[in-house]
């Protein structure tokens, strides 16, 4: 088990600075949010928005816009997921042979009835030795390292067969969100998992769910390799240097809002550039007194200039 927050850890061949990662988020973990967390760093790496197999391989432009790098120096692992074994070995060749990505991370823990009803994401939790082939598949079809993000179990606990299975087929870590696919937000995430699954084998764990604030992120980081955060970071992304530093940055969130408009505006078109920003409205204004009115302001605009205008009149 790794101790200290900034001891230097591996994912198969690729050396790791620090002990956390932002979690992948649909819309949200973009190439402009990456950069923006980039630019703050202390983060050991990061992974895109889930993209699928199947529009990797038909080589959907939508799908390879999401591919798109920048000059980041924190490594970058793509998230894919899928059903289809053989779609997907082709994707991590895709990936591998034309992608600058420093890592493939394999999603099994998307809880969206949409995924699932496809077979992929958490669906597959319920079908072992359908888990097992493809990361052996993906294994053996890249050099590069490879995670696999899960859940608990689909409805019922099983999270210590679905380690056994992964390890044994050959993933250099394990992400797993502390909560089943049938677990609702509501009910906080079962941290006391951890310390049962590092006591049981020695693969690389990584540990999501609830984590807020730099203390939580601090606590959980006594029972995990490494945390990976999600609502917390998109909210604060600041809580990276705040883990590594152990001190709250409270008075410098305030200008992430007009960076992250200045980075969507150099990253997209313009009938891109507003739909991109009003994700992100809800989470990195939270915590003012005036998030309500002010995030109606936000969502009224009618392009992202104005939105900008709307936040500098209200800062």
């Amino acid at each position: 088990m790794i101790t200290d927050i900034n001891t230097t850890f591996k994912i198969g061949n690729l050396k790791l600075k620090y002990r956390t990662v932002p979690a992948p988020m649909a819309g949200l973990t973009d190439i402009a949010f990456r950069k923006l967390l980039d630019d703050i760093g202390y983060i050991g790496y990061m992974v895109s928005e889930m993209i699928s197999a199947e529009g990797l391989i038909r080589r959907n432009e939508r799908t390879f816009e999401m591919l798109r790098l920048s000059d980041f120096k924190t490594p970058q692992f793509i998230q894919l997921f899928g059903y289809n074994t053989d779609s997907i070995e082709k994707a991590v060749k895709i990936i591998s042979n034309e992608t600058a990505f420093d890592g493939i991370d394999f999603n099994m823990g998307c809880p969206a009835r949409k995924i699932v009803k496809k077979g992929a994401g958490s669906a597959l939790l319920q079908d072992l030795d359908k888990v097992k082939d493809i990361v052996h598949k993906i294994k053996n079809a890249t050099h590069l390292p490879v995670t696999i993000k899960v859940r608990l179990g689909f409805g019922l606990i099983d999270i210590f067969n679905i380690i056994q299975v992964i390890k044994d087929a050959g993933a250099d870590a394990i992400a797993v969100h502390f909560r089943l696919r049938s677990t609702p937000y509501s009910i906080p995430a079962d941290w006391d998992y951890a310390k049962q699954i590092k006591d049981k084998t020695d693969t690389i764990l990584i540990g999501n769910g609830d984590i807020a604030n730099y203390q939580t992120a601090l606590e959980r980081l006594k029972l995990v390799d490494a945390v990976m955060i999600g609502r917390g970071a998109i909210s604060n992304p600041l809580i990276f240097s705040e883990i590594a530093q152990k001190k709250d940055n409270s008075e410098l969130k305030e200008e992430l809002f007009l960076k992250l408009i200045d980075l969507i505006e150099h990253y997209y078109i313009e009938d891109l550039k507003l739909p991109k920003l009003k994700p992100f409205i809800k989470y990195l204004i939270s915590e003012r007194p005036d998030a309500k009115p002010l995030r109606l302001k936000l969502y009224k605009a009618g392009n992202i200039r104005e939105a900008r205008l709307i936040y500098l009149d209200n800062m």
